[in-house]
């Protein structure tokens, strides 16, 4: 898994997100409980955001694992020139900040940034307005499960 997530903390993120999508509360409280080492469910969810995030923008931009330096390099530009890919950046930081602050066990401050995480996805979808979340939520559950 990148960006410093292992399996384990993306699949525990992606039950956060569907969870806070389904005003679960129950699920939220014993996913925000954690075990011995975990990571607080506000600042998980925030750093899997911007996973996602990452990956999204990478994708929208046509990066692919077959492509040269050069290629990674002119694809790296261009995201870098894009105010789009710039202000996602910027919200990630900003969800990060705030779930490393938040209480591990605020579920409402996890719901926030779990609803802002889901709607960011969306929003670099091809149709934000029709694409569903659960499904998407899987695409990725099941992206998680292959990297392990």
């Amino acid at each position: 898994m990148t960006d410093g997530l292992t399996a384990d903390e993306a699949l525990r993120a992606l039950a956060a997100l569907e969870a806070a999508w389904k005003d679960d509360d129950e699920a939220l409280f014993a996913l925000a409980a954690g075990g011995v080492g975990e990571r607080p469910l506000p600042a998980l969810v925030a750093a899997y955001g911007e996973h996602a995030m990452d990956t999204l923008m990478a994708l929208a931009f046509g990066l692919r694992a077959t492509m040269s330096d050069e290629e990674i390099a002119e694809i790296s530009d261009a995201v870098s020139s894009n105010i789009g890919a710039r202000m996602s950046a910027l919200l990630t930081q900003t969800l990060k900040a705030w779930g490393t602050l938040a209480p591990a066990d605020d579920l409402s401050v996890t719901k926030i940034i779990a609803h802002t995480v889901i709607d960011a996805m969306r929003a670099v979808t091809e149709d934000p307005g029709k694409t569903e979340v659960l499904p998407l939520l899987a695409t990725f559950r099941s992206y998680a499960l292959n990297e392990s």
